[in-house]
């Protein structure tokens, strides 16, 4: 879940098709501002609706009206089944909320009077990387920040460009590892997934690596002086990168087709229920964090 914030470019998923030019909105205690989503596809409906959870007036736009009309149809679909489940984000009501969305398929009249133009990812997950161009100024980051806390993200901040932001990097060497035990018949992919969903993932919703291995031992110092040697090991025996093709990804395809048939109404389905469940997970987090 990332972008980038000023300079000359930003990384941006296909969905979603704008950077940052503009000075960026408003911390506590602004006025609500406007903001310009660029692209009205899954990614930029979900930016719409955390923007306007947080009470800021967005402008969704998009080449075709048809897209639009349909994005805004999912929108208040989703925000009143959201709002009928409690997990509504915000503290106004769906058609409050709803009602700061307007749609355009003007570029030049969807971002005139923004201070902010966001590029990437979506409502049930808060994480938002932020990645600086060189030649961005500080404060313009400092800005990005406060407005994501404002609208109830997770920013961090990264100190350069990297490949793939740091999300992506974990999820691959995660996903390569994987790939390669189902490859060498050490695990099914099912059992593989269910390693992560009843094991490591139980942890990691709550606490990174780096606090796992401090509280797994006397702190981060002990933890190394007790494990090095056997992470080192491990690691050496792990292979190289995948391809990700062949006849493992035809074996790891097979087993999640059986799984979850690759239909549309099947996946839609899938998908809501897992939607649904990070949407749970996301409101548990904030009444721990409130206790």
């Amino acid at each position: 879940m990332a972008g980038a914030v000023g300079g000359g470019r930003a990384r941006i998923k296909a969905e979603v098709a704008v950077a940052t030019h503009l000075p960026v909105a408003a911390a506590a205690g602004m006025e609500p501002s406007q903001v310009a989503i660029i692209g009205s596809g899954l990614i930029g409906c979900s930016w719409a609706m955390v923007f306007a959870a947080g009470g800021f007036k967005v402008k969704l736009y998009d080449i075709a009206q048809q897209q639009l009309t349909s994005a805004l149809e999912n929108i208040c679909k989703q925000m009143k089944e959201l709002e009928e489940s409690g997990f509504l984000k915000g503290a106004s009501s769906a058609e409050q909320q709803l009602a700061l969305i307007s749609i355009c398929t003007d570029l030049r009249a969807a971002v005139e009077g923004a201070t902010f133009i966001q590029v990437n990812p979506p409502y049930f997950v808060p994480l938002v990387e932020i990645v600086p161009h060189p030649e961005t100024d500080p404060s313009t980051t400092e800005r990005t920040y406060a407005l994501m806390k404002t609208i109830g993200q997770s920013p961090v901040k990264l100190n350069r460009e990297i490949e793939g932001f740091v999300l992506n990097r974990l999820q691959y060497a995660v996903i390569s590892e994987a790939w390669r035990l189902v490859g060498e018949g050490l695990i099914s992919p099912t059992d593989l997934d269910l390693v992560m969903s009843d094991g490591l993932g139980m942890r990691y919703a709550f606490i990174g690596p780096l606090e796992t291995m401090h509280l797994n031992a006397e702190g981060i110092s002990n933890y190394c002086e007790r494990y090095r040697e056997g992470m080192r090991l491990v690691l050496n025996t792990f292979g190289p990168v995948p391809e990700f093709s062949g006849e493992i990804e035809q074996k790891i395809s097979q087993a999640m087709s059986e799984k979850i048939p690759v239909v549309p109404k099947v996946l839609d389905a899938r998908r809501k229920r897992r939607d649904e469940y990070l949407t749970g997970l996301a409101k548990l987090k904030k009444q721990m964090k409130s206790d």
